[in-house]
């Protein structure tokens, strides 16, 4: 078995923003999750779901969590994925709201 270390951004809009999928023939850790709100001035809250391939199924970690302005939230607890899983965040604002994962992937 090999790892591999990855990580993953992105700007998260009001819809699912898909931050990290699975590859083929490998599973994956997510070790931490940053959600840093950028806008100066408004808090915005942030849902955090794993999509469970096997299941096709949208599951919440985090449903409705504030992030208040200029401020940033750290997920530190693992996440584990397999094959197709994906992560996902959606936020109450769009533009407000940047992701960095973390990301420990095992082949």
């Amino acid at each position: 078995m090999a790892n591999a270390f990855k990580n993953a951004g992105a700007a998260i809009g009001a819809t699912r923003t898909d931050v990290y999928t699975c590859p083929a023939a490998t599973e994956a850790v997510i070790h931490a999750l940053y959600l840093s709100n950028v806008d100066g001035v408004s808090s915005v809250d942030a849902t955090i779901e794993v999509y469970d391939s096997s299941a096709a199924t949208y599951y919440h970690v985090g449903k409705t969590i504030p992030v208040p302005a200029d401020s940033t939230l750290v997920f530190d607890k693992p996440i584990n994925l397999e094959v197709s899983d994906k992560l996902t965040i959606t936020a109450s604002a769009a533009s407000d709201l940047e992701c960095f994962a973390s990301i420990l992937e095992i082949t």
